[in-house]
């Protein structure tokens, strides 16, 4: 007969619920860092190529693909909390004897077996090793698991205090390697853990079956009740992406249309700074301020240059020269449509990978 505290939701647990905040706040940093390390690439890059920094501008796809990797390490450890939190809060801990096996260069891969029935489970770490050494089985070679074993589920180490999201060993050739290395490093010697009599949130209720298509049913029913609306994390993401390519396009577009115009040189500096005088386009009034000229041009020109007006958004009315020197419009339209381009890709290729690798849900 189960306890009263078994029936808890391994959510209710305190360590088990800071643990779950610990590593949803790491996954937002990595997301908030891409983010951040992305459009940092975009500004130096731009900024690079118009000063002529070639050695700055070749570490600009370092810097993309730096900044990519993280935002996607982020983005899917955040749906990874999410899933654990649906698991935890949906069904109690089970305490599983277990054993870590090698898996050559692949991931890490751990074997529970399971309390109620003996049956064994062979799971893969989603994890890198670093964040896998906390939770490996120690001598005691006891894990707790909760989730559906078909599906995907949590291991942690007795308490709850770190979290690991697992899936199957997907091919049954891999499976049967994973449990015959297990029984080699002798799982099924191992004594059965009991469950914990300090009020932990256990349970002793049995894994599926490893030959077995049919998922726990009462974990089954209680995650179809427990399990909150998902809400498409790389549908946004998307979204976001192509409003601002959107946006950087249309810019870029308008640009084309900025009227030229005729400067009269009040001053120049040997450098080629100097003062002009234009008439504004739209309004007709005299205006005057800094440009850029080119100081080996003809003698005849000495009094007379050309440059373009921005004819859009906030900068409309700013004076450029040919190598769009006078304003920040054209870095900021750049800076738009590269950001939105990785953000249409990144929200595209998780989806795509998202609706490939989804779980099938339990009849």
């Amino acid at each position: 007969m189960r306890d009263n505290a078994s029936q808890n939701p391994a959510l209710d647990g305190t360590d088990t619920a800071e643990a779950l905040a610990r590593y949803r706040a790491r996954a937002g940093t990595w997301a908030r860092a891409g983010l951040a390390l992305l459009a940092g690439s975009g500004v130096i890059g731009l900024t690079a190529a118009r000063r002529g920094l070639d050695d700055v501008v070749e570490m600009v796809p370092n810097l993309l693909a730096l900044s990519l990797a993280a935002l996607g390490m982020g983005l899917v450890s955040l749906r990874l909390s999410g899933r654990m939190r649906r698991h935890l809060a949906a069904a109690p801990w089970t305490a599983c004897a277990a054993v870590s096996v090698p898996r050559g260069s692949r991931a890490a891969t751990v074997v529970l077996r399971d309390p109620a029935t003996g049956e064994v489970w062979p799971l893969t770490v989603w994890a890198v090793w670093r964040r896998y050494q906390p939770v490996r089985p120690g001598l005691d070679g006891v894990l707790w698991w909760c989730g559906d074993p078909r599906t995907g589920g949590v291991i942690a180490p007795p308490g709850g205090t770190e979290l690991i999201w697992t899936r199957a060993v997907r091919g049954s050739g891999a499976r049967r390697l994973a449990v015959q290395r297990a029984q080699r490093a002798g799982l099924l010697e191992r004594r059965l853990p009991h469950t914990p009599s300090d009020g932990s949130s256990v349970s002793d209720r049995s894994f599926v079956s490893l030959v077995s298509d049919a998922p726990h049913a009462s974990h089954a029913a209680a995650m179809s009740k427990a399990a909150p609306r998902r809400r498409g994390l790389f549908r946004w993401i998307a979204l976001v992406g192509v409003v601002l390519l959107g946006l950087g396009g249309a810019a870029l577009n308008a640009a084309s249309e900025d009227p030229q115009i005729d400067l009269t040189v009040l001053s120049q500096q040997p450098d080629g700074t100097c003062e002009v005088r234009w008439s504004d386009p739209w309004s007709g009034a005299r205006r005057e301020g800094p440009f850029r000229c080119d100081p080996d041009r003809d003698p005849l020109l000495e009094e007379w240059w050309t440059g373009w007006v921005v004819s859009y958004g906030p900068w409309k009315g700013d004076l450029y020269d040919s190598d769009l020197r006078g304003t920040p419009a054209d870095d900021v339209n750049t800076a738009l449509s590269l950001a939105g381009a990785a953000l249409t890709l990144t929200g595209l290729v998780g989806g795509v990978a998202k609706r490939v690798y989804r779980p099938e849900p339990s009849a």
